[in-house]
């Protein structure tokens, strides 16, 4: 694989305007092409930010650690608890906007003690389409999204990431989003979410959300993956531990 052959000319120059910046790092599919670009042209010059905590899908800080390694990125993992903002304990709708100024203020300290010039994110312009106040919070405190910027929606990206070799990651997203708005939420809430989300994503389910409705647990899998879940020495397990995490009922939905 050679990287200078999937770095556009266009990406090239939008990087080199800066000779240091720092990422702000899920390790999802939009950061980590991302990174994979940036790293081949600003090399010791980038520096890729991962905040972890209670709220963070299971898997999501093994994938950025190895592929911060891969790419022989700087990588700084940082300890951070939602729960301590009143919006995202009580679950409003805001929770998401309160959230983002949190870890970019996180983010903005690093730039400083780097020496960065810039914080990036891996808004995308598919992003645009969708409810995120988060892109609001990083829009007033001045973070870049090269690919936004240079126009880059998931297909590009997705292709892009192929060729690079990359994860084909499924959307991940906050553990709070499985539970209904103005739901009070405490760490044991997001700790049994994780565990029983866990479970299925070591035994190879790419696309698992557990919905939280009250005392009943929704599980959405793919569709294709259906078959699979089916059998006796999945579900019987499975249902057991739900029980025992707590949630009375098991209801699925296939997507």
């Amino acid at each position: 694989m050679i990287l200078e052959t999937v770095v556009t000319a266009e990406f090239s120059e939008y990087v080199r305007r800066t000779r240091r910046a720092v990422l702000l790092f899920s390790g999802g599919l939009d950061s980590s092409l991302l990174l994979a670009l940036a790293a081949a042209e600003l090399g010791g010059g980038l520096t890729a930010l991962t905040l972890t905590g209670p709220h963070i899908a299971p898997g999501e800080l093994a994938a950025a650690w190895h592929l911060a390694r891969r790419f022989r990125v700087r990588h700084i993992v940082q300890a951070f608890d939602p729960l301590e903002l009143a919006a995202f304990r009580h679950n409003t709708p805001e929770r998401c906007y309160v959230c983002k100024k949190a870890v970019i203020s996180c983010g903005w300290q690093l730039v400083r003690r780097v020496g960065a010039e810039v914080l990036w994110d891996g808004t995308n312009l598919d992003d645009l389409n969708d409810f995120r106040p988060g892109l609001k919070a990083a829009s007033e405190a001045g973070v870049a999204s090269p690919l936004l910027e240079l126009g880059l929606g998931k297909l590009n990206i997705r292709e892009m990431s192929r060729r690079l070799g990359l994860p084909d990651k499924p959307p991940q997203s906050c553990l709070a989003t499985r539970f209904p708005y103005d739901t009070q939420l405490t760490r044991e809430d997001l700790e049994r979410l994780s565990r029983a989300e866990a479970w299925l994503k070591v035994r190879g389910f790419s696309h698992v959300r557990l919905r939280v409705r009250g005392k009943q647990a929704v599980l959405e899998l793919k569709t294709e993956e259906m078959a699979r879940f089916a059998a006796p020495e999945v579900r019987g397990p499975y249902q057991a531990l739900v029980a025992r995490l707590g949630w009375s009922s098991l209801e699925f939905s296939f997507r």
